[in-house]
């Protein structure tokens, strides 16, 4: 018989779509199967909608208490009557007694000032500077996903590199999405297939859509497609941004976006600060080229297989740009797998 020694935070259930709460969706996919039956609980607020048919996870529904404090209150609550260890995958864990919690990057520590420009962001550097002590404190393995954040966050937070675990995210999430062309029919005159350079992020300030505004005043014969708006982060919005030949979409649907990454001339990631970056990896998939910042853990993770920015200069020639040579998208795409990630999540909560 199976004992359980730990239980997944879910609240990422019934949060918004955005990086870390697909690196934990996608993980937990992967690690149900190849868990035993029974071997791990992913508790989720009695609030959440329908979730995804585990086989070998057990999914139980436990608290009504809202936002933060549903983690703080109840999630901490089943955990500690259990006697079991909390496993954390999109940053934020009880405070009280914290677990295995994946610290995503370093970006509280390294661009504190671009991430408090508003009362929202210094609320959230506040809370999240909170974690940052709890899980400094205690003695449990840190997760994180590139090495370049393991070797950041070892430095910031004084905790030795051999606390931390890498797992990676992947893209395979991309093969599951069904292109939705009718996008096409949405876009102003001119956002043809093959005619236009495409960026996709909120549009908070470690993305960098400066450097978009920038480069698209520089060549007013070229068009530009942001897929995103403002997040609670920044001051900046599609106002302060808006040039006449950069369209803002807004949100879409992943097979819109999947259709926009497949049309487009290039993919452009002009982040000043990453500590992964996942929409380059799924636009890789689709066969877009890619223009991305020199900075940070992006050239770890796209190493040849893409074309480098300094993303503090704005006098770029992106026809030239492009005519570099670069290596196979298979050299990236074939380093990261969800399954092989899940894998690695499993030998480290079994060893």
């Amino acid at each position: 018989m199976i004992q359980r020694q730990y239980a997944f935070n879910g609240r990422f259930v019934v949060r918004k779509l955005t990086g870390q709460e697909r690196f934990a969706s996608e993980l937990l996919r992967e690690l149900d199967k190849i868990c035993d039956k029974g071997e791990f609980i992913l508790v989720v607020p009695e609030y959440a909608g329908p979730l995804s048919d585990y086989k070998n996870i057990e999914i139980v529904k436990y608290g009504k208490v809202k936002s933060h404090f549903w983690e703080q209150v109840n999630f901490y609550s089943y955990v500690k009557k259990r006697c079991l260890t909390s496993v954390n995958l999109t940053s934020t864990c009880p405070l009280l007694d914290c677990g295995i919690v994946c610290c995503h990057d370093a970006a509280g520590y390294e661009i504190h000032d671009l991430l408090t420009q508003n009362l929202y962001g210094k609320l959230s550097m506040a809370w999240h500077k909170m974690m940052a002590w709890a899980v400094k404190r205690s003695d449990y393995p840190i997760i994180t996903v590139s090495h370049y954040s393991k070797t950041r966050l070892s430095k910031f937070m004084n905790i030795p590199e051999s606390r931390f675990y890498v797992v990676s995210n992947a893209w395979q999430h991309y093969e599951r999405v069904t292109e939705d062309e009718s996008i096409f029919t949405k876009l102003p005159s001119g956002y043809i297939r093959g005619g236009y350079f495409m960026a996709l992020s909120s549009l908070s300030p470690q993305k960098n859509f400066i450097w978009v505004r920038e480069v698209a005043k520089r060549n007013p014969q070229k068009m530009f497609l942001i897929v995103g708006r403002a997040e609670g982060f920044t001051k900046l919005g599609t106002d302060e941004l808006a040039e006449s030949n950069i369209h803002f979409t807004g949100y879409l649907s992943d097979g819109e976006i999947k259709s926009l990454m497949k049309g487009c001339r290039a993919f452009i990631h002009p982040a000043v600060y990453e500590g992964f970056g996942i929409p380059p990896l799924e636009a890789l998939s689709c066969g877009a080229e890619l223009i991305i910042s020199n900075t940070t853990c992006l050239p770890e993770v796209y190493g040849k297989s893409a074309h480098y920015i300094d993303p503090y200069n704005y006098d770029v020639d992106l026809d030239e740009l492009l005519k570099e040579p670069i290596a196979s998208a298979s050299e990236v795409l074939g380093r990261y797998s969800w399954a092989e990630e899940a894998k690695k999540l499993l030998t480290l909560l079994r060893s």
